[in-house]
C-alpha cells in the first residue's frame, strides 16, 4: 500500500506542475495581448510590407521605360579625370607622323612674328575610340603662340588608331627654333 501511495504522490506532483506551467503560459499570452499600442503621430509608425507584394510608392514614369534620354548623360573620355589606357604602336607612329608636320605651322607663324622661338609642351588626349580631345598647351615658352596653336590644332586634332584599354593622355614636346642660313663671312 505504501508503494501505491508513493506513486500517487508523484502523479499528483506531476499534474500540479503541468497545471502551473500551463497557467504561466496562458498568463504570458494574456500579458502580451493586453499591452496597448503606444499612441504616436502616424509618420513614426512602422509598416510591415509583404515580400510578395511590396508597396514601394508610385514609381517615376520615366525610369525603366527606355524613353528618357534626358536622364542618360554620356561621359566623354575628354572629361574624365584620369585615362588608364596604353598607347599602341600604331597610335604612337601616327602622332609622330603628325608632329613632324608641325614645322610647317611654325614656318607660317614666323612670317607674322619672325623672332618667335621656344618650347611648347602639348597635352594630347586620345579617347578609347581614337578620337582626339581638344589640344591643350601644358607648357608654352613661345613669345607668340596665337597663330601657331590653331594650326597645330588642325594638324593634331584628328582621328587616331584606338589605344588599348581606354583613353590615353600623352605629352608632346615640341621645340621651335628658326633656321638661320649661315653666311660665309670670310673669304680669300
Amino acid at each position: 500500500m505504501q508503494r501505491s501511495l508513493h506513486s500517487i504522490d508523484w502523479a499528483l506532483i506531476c499534474v500540479a506542475l503541468a497545471c502551473i506551467v500551463l497557467s504561466c503560459a496562458g498568463a504570458k499570452d494574456r500579458a502580451t495581448t493586453a499591452v496597448p499600442e503606444p499612441s504616436a503621430d502616424p509618420s513614426s509608425r512602422v509598416t510591415v510590407q509583404s515580400a510578395a507584394k511590396p508597396n514601394r510608392g508610385t514609381p517615376a514614369p520615366e525610369l525603366g521605360k527606355g524613353d528618357a534620354p534626358s536622364l542618360v548623360q554620356p561621359v566623354s573620355d575628354c572629361d574624365v579625370a584620369v585615362c588608364a589606357g596604353n598607347a599602341s604602336d600604331a597610335l604612337i607612329d601616327a602622332i609622330r607622323s603628325r608632329a613632324s608636320q608641325a614645322r610647317s605651322c611654325y614656318e607660317a607663324a614666323l612670317k607674322q612674328t619672325p623672332t618667335s622661338a621656344g618650347r611648347l609642351m602639348l597635352n594630347l588626349r586620345i579617347a578609347h575610340d581614337g578620337a582626339s580631345c581638344p589640344l591643350r598647351a601644358a607648357q608654352n615658352e613661345l613669345s607668340e603662340a596665337t597663330t601657331l596653336l590653331p594650326c597645330l590644332r588642325s594638324l593634331l586634332e584628328i582621328q587616331y588608331p584606338k589605344p588599348r584599354g581606354g583613353c590615353v593622355e600623352l605629352n608632346l614636346p615640341l621645340k621651335f627654333v628658326p633656321e638661320y642660313v649661315e653666311v660665309d663671312a670670310g673669304g680669300a
